[in-house]
């Protein structure tokens, strides 16, 4: 059996060329895995708005702490729950594969459609990341334009996406270097607030003398602390990434629950160190009143460097959507090699041309426009480029090598997989 490698995938073939097996290679190991589960835990929510869990509960100050540490126990717990699981079926895909062991292949095809059409939450973050990067070039009171920060976010996506499909190796090393810098910036903020603390702040001292005052207390019901720990296991979501990626991690039964549990309890003791260095400097009004608290808390302490606050955001949001990234490519991958990927019967497509054509041609005759003739210009070159390339199999002079440099280019495979291709490879 000869094996052949491209990027991170791994193909066997047997001695007639057929395929055996398809699978991706073990890229990561104990540390990349911690930097992983980081990333993915960590984004820009403890920067910009801890806010939830102190509301919550009224500005209770111990209840607060006492919240995030249950909740970081629980992500524990969960965590542990899909350590195991990862242990035993050693399949990247995440929750595709359990589902479709458990359930078949109905209610895993359902999970993999919602998650990957469902899920506005990265163009969300992705705009965030925008909106720090170019606030420090805008003054107080004013806010940069939307245009710029929808173009800082797709070059984010664009430069992202770029990274996962070169190689999963840069990639890793990418989620490690962002990994350290979120450390250093939540470890920034912890000392700093801690060390005024030390020095006797008043606001700090006022917090943590009145941490569990009976006023608060009063006022919290269950319903409160249901919310509050809502709030916080929000921030813990992204426990599972290496669930996802299990497959491809080497002596699997020892580094995903090692990495898990060492990268989790690193999150659990920042948050807590984090949430205690906000309250050593800012009052609970200004903590739940802040639009961004670790900008708040860079303006009243760190000086002419607070413009390092909306940077550590920026590294942060970066590091957290390229781990999203990573772990979500397996996804489809799974549901492709699981036989998922639905087969379209041929009436869709033509269903979809005919509503096609009818969205273009009513405009147009109600209300003629230079942009709707452009459009169907457009699409009637594509059909024409479809039809003479793809199923006559024209080539334009040059077509081949070029083809030939994006796949060096991108490091990606020929997608014509045949038994000729792997007696090709072999020899």
């Amino acid at each position: 059996m000869s094996k052949t490698s491209v990027n991170s995938i791994k193909l066997e073939t047997g001695s007639r060329g057929e395929r055996k097996k398809f699978e991706l290679k073990k890229n990561f190991g104990l540390w990349s895995g911690v930097a992983l589960i980081i990333g993915n835990i960590v984004g820009s929510g403890i920067f910009v708005s801890p806010v939830g869990v102190l509301k919550s509960v009224h500005g209770s100050i111990g209840v607060c702490l006492l919240v995030w540490v249950g909740c970081g126990v629980i992500a524990m717990m969960s965590a542990l729950c899909y350590c195991e699981l990862g242990a035993s079926l050693q399949t990247s895909g995440g929750e595709v594969i359990s589902f479709h062991a458990a359930y078949g292949p109905a209610l895993s095809f359902m999970f993999i459609w919602n998650r990957v059409m469902i899920n506005p939450g990265d163009a969300a973050t992705l705009q965030v990341f925008g909106s720090y990067l170019l606030s420090p070039l805008y003054s107080d009171g004013c806010t940069p334009p939307d245009s710029a920060i929808k173009l800082i976010a797709i070059l984010l996506l664009c430069f992202l996406t770029y990274l996962n499909c070169v190689s999963v190796k840069k990639t890793v090393k990418f989620e490690i270097a962002f990994s350290i810098t979120k450390f250093l910036a939540m470890a920034l903020i912890a000392s700093a607030g801690i060390a005024c603390l030390g020095l006797g702040n008043e606001v700090g001292r006022t917090n943590f003398q009145n941490g569990f005052a009976p006023g608060p207390l009063i006022n919290i019901t269950a319903w409160d602390v249901g919310m509050a720990f809502y709030q916080g296991n929000f921030s813990y979501t992204g426990y599972t990434a290496l669930y996802f990626i299990c497959e491809e991690i080497r002596n699997v039964k020892k580094n995903l629950p090692r990495a898990t549990i060492i990268g989790l309890s690193l999150v659990i003791v920042m948050y807590i160190s984090v949430n205690i260095g906000y309250l050593s400097v800012l009052t609970v009004e200004e903590i739940i009143s802040s639009k961004a608290v670790a900008v708040s808390f860079g303006k009243k302490i760190l000086g002419p460097v607070a413009f390092m606050m909306p940077l550590f955001v920026c590294f942060s949001t970066m590091g957290n959507q390229n781990g999203v990234y990573l772990a979500d490519a397996r996804l489809p991958f799974a549901a492709g090699r699981s036989g998922l990927m639905p087969r379209v019967p041929t009436v869709i497509p033509i269903l979809l041309v005919c509503l096609s054509i009818f969205f273009v041609v009513v405009p147009f005759l109600r209300r003629p426009s230079f942009v709707i003739v452009y459009a169907v210009i457009f699409y009637i070159l594509t059909l024409i480029g479809y039809y003479l390339y793809v199923v006559k199999k024209l080539g334009l002079p040059g077509s081949r090598q070029m083809t030939i440099f994006l796949q060096k280019l991108l490091q990606c495979a020929e997608t014509d997989w045949d038994g000729n291709e792997f007696e090709k490879a072999e020899n």
